[in-house]
């Protein structure tokens, strides 16, 4: 591939300049979550302070990016996050690697900390360091609002923190899109950018890249769309409802956790949740997260009466309905979306939010916590005034919303009394929305996943051990483990929604890449790419502390079945499916660090010491 641009700022030094990388890191990282993570190893030192100026944020676009590229609508942040201490990338729809690249950068490196509230406005490769003391305190709207009228251009798009990040709460989210937020949600980013007194990133750009080969390009498009007409139900389905089309399904498969994970039955009415059962609760329209999608499964949803009126969010996905929904034993739709929308204006994952509430209702009806700790709150299963009060507290760090905003990793540790058991996270980060019991390809998963609990990050086993129905069975689970995770790697390196893969396919994204670049690449040699990246992440956390003793799920899936379902009586039996994972990965069965000869043939020589 051709050397790429990345655009260095260093807010300590109020200085900015261009960087080449070259065609061989390229080649081997190609874009997005890849280069991203290549270009994090080289820039932060081991055991740096997640909040310290040491700590780089590497946004990167991918090489799909400002053409016409179906489902090309995503962004990747790289850095070390402070929920979780360890490596983290976040993902977001929208334009903003649309807009990098039309500035003309592969990558942007935010560096250092500003002595007091900036933001950066990038208007092709103008660069300004403009002040943001008016901005600070702002929620994302206002501020989104006030940073475009002061930019004076609307094709801008603009990534910025709310309160939460300013103060730097562990979970805080990066918010895009303004009218059609969007989030930088997992991990913490947006504490990292509160941590350089950086109220956001604002960028215009209109440089145009042309295809090397419009022909075969042509043919990719049109094998797209082919595809899509085959797969009509499907593409109608996401058009019609979203990721909410899986509320239904998973909540009757028993894999849609409920009630912090205990396996129960969701007590609550399943129409009032999920639009394949009631359209009527689904008061929202269908738009995309960017341009250039055959099948868009945004919509806006808007509440116009009751308590929650004026309540509007993007959304709600189906991990919010998991985390504030059925994890919570809450049916309510408009109170869901009024936490989303309050997330949204603070600046806060949803997830690890709704994971943390649940983990501390759990703890209420143990009779851990009391009213009086909860700030007079009711913290019982199915209590949606609770949901939306809690969230309104985190985004403030109010009384107990400070101890919410912990996560539930440090939430336990501070209660103590066994309640690390049912504190749903793995290394920090809260867990995706799938009950793993009975699914041991996605258990494997969630204890190996390079940034913590997260359910995107190695693909979705359980997904394909539904179809196949071998959930239950501890053979081969490595193996999927290995081919989903470089499917997903390729996916997210490239910058193509992972929700293309339906139609696009694992060829697709090879032959994608040729017409785009001009060069020849096979399905092989974006494998290898894959699997190089997936080791570079393991080596970025061993060097960071990971071992095998930390590759652990909370106890509760261990130790407790599943209630009911196709998986009763399930639980997780995690030590040999470590053991077939390290084996099919390449990686030590006693430690957990890739093996030299794996580092070796991937071309990862200069990442062996730790």
């Amino acid at each position: 591939m051709k050397p790429g641009k990345m655009l260095v700022v260093d807010l300590g030094k109020e200085k900015s300049w261009e960087e080449e990388i070259s065609a061989r890191v390229m080649g081997d990282y190609v874009g997005g979550r890849g280069l991203g993570g290549y270009l994090l190893f080289k820039n932060i030192p081991a055991k740096a302070d997640p909040l310290g100026p040491e700590n780089p944020m590497i946004f990167s676009a991918g090489p799909s990016e400002v053409t016409s590229v179906f489902y090309s609508s995503r962004a990747v942040l790289n850095c070390k996050s402070p929920l979780t201490g360890i490596y983290l990338y976040t993902m977001a729809s929208g334009n903003f690697g649309h807009t990098l690249k039309g500035c003309g950068y592969d990558t942007l490196m935010v560096k250092g900390k500003a002595s007091s509230p900036v933001y950066l406005w990038i208007n092709n490769n103008k660069v300004e360091v403009r002040k943001a003391d008016h901005l600070w305190g702002k929620t994302t709207d206002e501020a989104h609002k006030a940073t475009l009228k002061e930019v004076g251009r609307k094709d801008v798009s603009v990534s910025l923190i709310g309160p939460a990040g300013e103060i730097k709460l562990p979970y805080a989210a990066i918010i895009t899109g303004g009218e059609q937020p969007r989030s930088f949600g997992r991990g913490g980013a947006g504490a990292v950018m509160g941590s350089k007194n950086l109220k956001g990133v604002a960028l215009a750009g209109d440089m145009k890249y042309d295809v090397a080969n419009p022909q075969a390009y042509k043919e990719w498009r049109d094998f797209v769309l082919e595809q899509v007409k085959k797969n009509a139900q499907w593409a109608e389905n996401r058009r019609k409802y979203g990721t909410g089309a899986d509320v239904e399904s998973l909540t009757n498969l028993k894999i849609m956790p409920t009630y912090n994970w205990q396996s129960l039955p969701f007590k609550g009415d399943l129409t009032k949740l999920s639009p394949t059962l009631n359209e009527a609760v689904w008061p929202r329209k269908n738009t995309s997260c960017a341009s250039y999608c055959p099948t868009p499964c945004s919509h806006i949803a808007e509440i116009h009466t009751g308590p929650y009126q004026g309540a509007r969010c993007d959304g709600p996905e189906y991990e919010t309905f998991y985390a504030m929904g059925t994890n919570l034993g809450i049916d309510d739709f408009a109170a869901i979306v009024a936490a989303e929308h309050i997330c949204d204006r603070y600046g806060l994952d949803t997830m690890s939010a709704g994971v943390s509430i649940g983990f501390a209702m759990e703890c209420y009806e143990k009779g851990l916590l009391t009213k009086k700790d909860a700030d007079g709150i009711e913290m019982r299963f199915g209590n949606a005034e609770a949901l939306v009060r809690c969230v309104e507290k985190i985004g403030k760090n109010e009384g107990f919303g400070a101890f919410l905003a912990l996560g539930t990793r440090r939430m336990a540790e501070k209660i103590g009394k066994g309640t690390e058991a049912f504190a749903m996270h793995v290394k920090g980060l809260e867990l995706g929305g799938y009950d793993c019991r009975g699914y041991n390809g996605q258990a494997l998963q969630y204890a190996l996943s390079s940034r913590g609990g997260c359910h995107h990050a190695l693909g979705l086993p359980c997904r394909i051990e539904m179809v196949q129905k071998s959930g239950a069975s501890l053979e081969n689970k490595g193996k999927l483990l290995k081919n989903g995770a470089i499917q997903r790697i390729m996916y997210d390196s490239t910058l193509i929604c992972s929700f293309g893969r339906y139609v696009v396919g694992d060829d697709g994204i090879p032959t994608l890449i040729s017409a785009i670049t001009g060069e020849f690449f096979t399905k092989e040699d974006f494998q290898k790419v894959g699997e190089r990246i997936l080791n570079l992440e393991r080596m970025f956390n061993v060097r960071e502390g990971i071992r095998r003793k930390d590759d652990q799920l909370p106890k509760r899936l261990l130790a407790e079945p599943m209630s009911e379902g196709p998986n009763k009586g399930a639980i997780v039996p995690l030590e040999p499916l470590l053991d077939d994972g390290y084996a099919a990965l390449g990686w030590d069965n006693e430690t957990g660090i890739p093996k030299p000869e794996t580092l070796k043939r991937l071309g990862l020589e200069e990442f062996t010491s730790y």
